[in-house]
């Protein structure tokens, strides 16, 4: 059964070339679709979704408290709200596989420290910098070198997360497994609690999780 906490209203996007609600709906974690409104807890935009959202009531909604989640090509959102606090390079990322770091240290302890990422595809959005913290970063040599892969940034009351990587049909057990633990980090840090208090609550099998990192 799905899980139901009106601490925990969540809004996701239309799918696009991911579909961030597969991942919830493997965690039973309860959400509705994205009709316009801002009136939620957590608000996740697909990568490609076709949805409107509006720069400035999105910009709003984090100020005020809500927590965001924002993967790859949606980033020209993140761009639109808050272009202060995020330095793309355009959409030239390269198919392919990277090492990645995993520098949050509430989520090494579960994912171990590197993990192996898949681009599938080309055409992905590089993230130079940005005003915030690093839960992932590139560990390969060359153009990609130290650049952040997954974040976290604080604006006003509320709290932004981007990856240039997403959910798709050829994922990794250990890439599912990262982006469960980046909803469970969200949920974490807008509750003031663990990473591993908020899967027990979900039920959330977290020595699965440990396993499948190191296989």
């Amino acid at each position: 059964m799905a899980v139901a906490d009106k601490r925990r209203k969540i809004y996701v996007t239309s799918p696009g070339f991911d579909d961030i609600g597969q991942v919830l709906r493997s965690m039973n974690v309860n959400y509705e679709p994205f009709s316009g409104s801002y009136d939620c807890s957590f608000l996740f935009i697909n990568c490609g979704t076709s949805d409107r959202v509006d720069p400035r009531k999105l910009a709003d909604f984090v100020d005020s408290g809500g927590c965001l989640y924002v993967s790859d090509l949606a980033g020209d959102r993140l761009e639109l709200a808050f272009p202060e606090l995020f330095i793309f390079d355009g959409n030239g990322g390269k198919a392919g596989e990277i090492d990645a770091l995993v520098v949050d240290r509430e989520l090494r302890e579960i994912s171990g420290r590197i993990i192996r990422i898949q681009f599938d595809m080309g055409a992905w959005k590089v993230l130079r910098h940005c005003h915030g913290h690093a839960i992932i970063r590139s560990a390969n040599p060359g153009v990609y070198a130290d650049l952040p892969v997954m974040v976290s940034v604080r604006r006003g009351r509320g709290m932004i997360f981007y990856t240039c990587f997403h959910n798709r049909a050829q994922q990794s057990a250990q890439e599912q497994r990262m982006l469960q633990l980046l909803v469970l980090k969200q949920i974490s840090i807008a509750e003031g609690v663990s990473v591993a208090q908020v899967g027990s609550s979900l039920g959330v099998q977290m020595d699965e999780i440990r396993r499948d990192f190191r296989r």
